[in-house]
């Protein structure tokens, strides 16, 4: 995942006296467990606040949305290398109101009248997505979905309402989330995240 990644802008935050501190720092690397970063020349004057073990809260932008977490300084700015800790399970994606649709055939079970439709998806986005299906639904049919992503990702389960059947392949269906767990919203916006970044490099 390079949600966070190296040359990449990223804003801490800090409590000094009643005030909330921002303090904008560059992503020199990130490792397994820790992000190293490169402080601001101001540092100096919150020097008090940078110490290891302090709690502070982290913010990263991209075009695809801010990533968010809570986190400990490991490291302050005045040792070799100015660190916090990484826990890649804390870390919370906002998508962005530009975030891409993605056209990703991935596998899709339906479950319905007590029996499982195994389907593809041809289209994902944040709030619906997109499957074929020669097994007929009707519009606002509402059913329980397990959509299965590739490699580590995982599996994402929530409720689906058939929101437009396709007025000219009326095998093509639109379904709207609901009941979907927060957990894996963030799996899915992830997954979203990642496919667009390959599509991009390839």
């Amino acid at each position: 995942m390079d949600l966070l990644k190296e040359g990449q802008k990223l804003t801490i935050f800090f409590q000094k006296g009643g005030n909330m501190v921002e303090m904008t720092c560059l992503v020199v690397e990130v490792l397994f467990d820790r992000v190293i970063l490169n402080p601001p020349q101001y540092f100096m004057r919150y020097i008090n606040y940078l110490q290891a073990g302090q709690k502070i809260m982290a913010k990263a932008f991209s075009k695809f949305g801010t990533v968010d977490f809570n986190t400990i300084i490991i490291t302050s700015p005045l040792e070799d290398v100015f660190s916090i800790e990484l826990d890649m399970n804390s870390l919370r994606l906002t998508p962005s109101e530009e975030m891409p649709v993605i056209e990703a055939v991935e596998p899709i079970n339906v479950i319905k009248d007590d029996g499982v439709i195994k389907l593809k998806t041809f289209e994902i986005a944040t709030e619906y997505l997109k499957f074929y299906s020669d097994v007929k639904f009707n519009l606002d049919e509402y059913f329980d979905c397990i959509l299965n992503l590739p490699d580590d990702y995982g599996i994402i389960k929530f409720k689906a309402t058939v929101s437009e059947i396709d007025p000219v392949y009326d095998n093509e269906y639109t379904v709207t989330y609901s009941n979907m767990t927060e957990n894996d919203r963030q799996t899915l916006l992830y997954y979203m995240y990642m496919y667009s970044n390959i599509a991009d490099q390839e």
